[in-house]
């Protein structure tokens, strides 16, 4: 994959997962702060519920894009790494 193809997937598929997470916000939001549409809904709780659902679904998935495909380049040596720095660094 290009240089230049993997960043502009990798920023759509975050923007997709934010989206779904403030869409999810949202409709909570409503459910809870207007009772417009609440007529319409009579099982309100279950509707709260997949909702919530659907935001920790979005919220992980953006941890884990975060978590698994962001190289760290601020990452503590590892044991290892710190055994082969030059001896004047151990000191």
């Amino acid at each position: 994959m290009s240089e230049r193809l993997a960043p502009q997937l990798f920023r759509a598929a975050g923007a997709r997962f934010e989206a779904q997470r403030q869409e999810a916000i949202a409709t909570v939001a409503l459910y809870l702060e207007s009772g417009v549409g609440v007529g319409d809904h009579p099982n309100i709780v279950d509707e709260i519920c997949a909702a919530v659902t659907r935001l920790a679904a979005a919220e992980e998935a953006l941890v884990s894009l975060e978590r698994n495909f962001i190289k760290r380049d601020e990452e503590a040596p590892t044991e290892g790494e710190q055994s082969q720095a030059s001896p004047q660094q151990s000191r």
